[in-house]
């Protein structure tokens, strides 16, 4: 299934709103505050996997289940992920500007894979790998989970289920994943 470009970017911007005119773009009010943002700060490794969702917004309820997006913290203050723009780079801070936030360790992974996933993920954003608007394995392209499942190496294999007749991985697919543990979830 391929969608296009445009309606990623518009939905992945777009607000339904309890008032008229009921569609705002770019909304810029988040539920995670300063001091959630802190608790996500004292905790986080890199290699740690991050989750987060934005209320509602259009790519929000298009995603199945609770989160909408996952990236990896990498060396810094960074978190990697894929966005319509491609793999990129983002600081921390920018990241965890959402309505829900979620933390997740790969204890499966042992030290090296997680210093290889930092590595693969600054490398894959540094070459800015386009964003997956092809929901496809057959393919050098990547969306956020997919992302995530690559640099580790696929140790979410098991956490892939049949959308619209594609094997995808969701954000609750590696939040409830066997190779995950939460370290912190903040759900305002």
């Amino acid at each position: 299934m391929k969608l296009p470009r445009w309606l990623i970017n518009f939905s992945a911007h777009t607000m339904l709103h309890n008032k008229f005119p009921w569609v705002v773009y770019r909304p810029d009010i988040h539920r995670v505050r300063g001091e959630q943002v802190r608790k996500v700060l004292d905790i986080i490794r890199p290699g740690d996997i991050l989750l987060r969702r934005f209320d509602g917004y259009l790519n929000t309820i298009f995603t199945p289940g609770f989160w909408g997006h996952a990236g990896v913290k990498v060396s810094g203050n960074d978190v990697v992920h894929a966005i319509s723009k491609g793999v990129t780079r983002e600081d921390i801070l920018n990241f965890c500007r959402c309505d829900a936030i979620c933390v997740l360790e790969p204890y499966t992974a042992t030290l090296k894979q997680r210093d290889d996933a930092v590595q693969k993920a600054e490398e894959l954003a540094e070459k800015n790998i386009p964003y997956d608007f092809e929901f496809s394995s057959n393919n050098e392209t990547y969306y956020c989970t997919e992302l995530v499942s690559v640099i580790y190496n696929s140790i979410f294999l098991d956490d892939y289920e049949e959308i619209a007749g594609n094997l995808i991985l969701t954000p609750d697919g590696i939040r409830h994943s066997r190779s995950v543990r939460l370290k912190l979830e903040i759900k305002p």
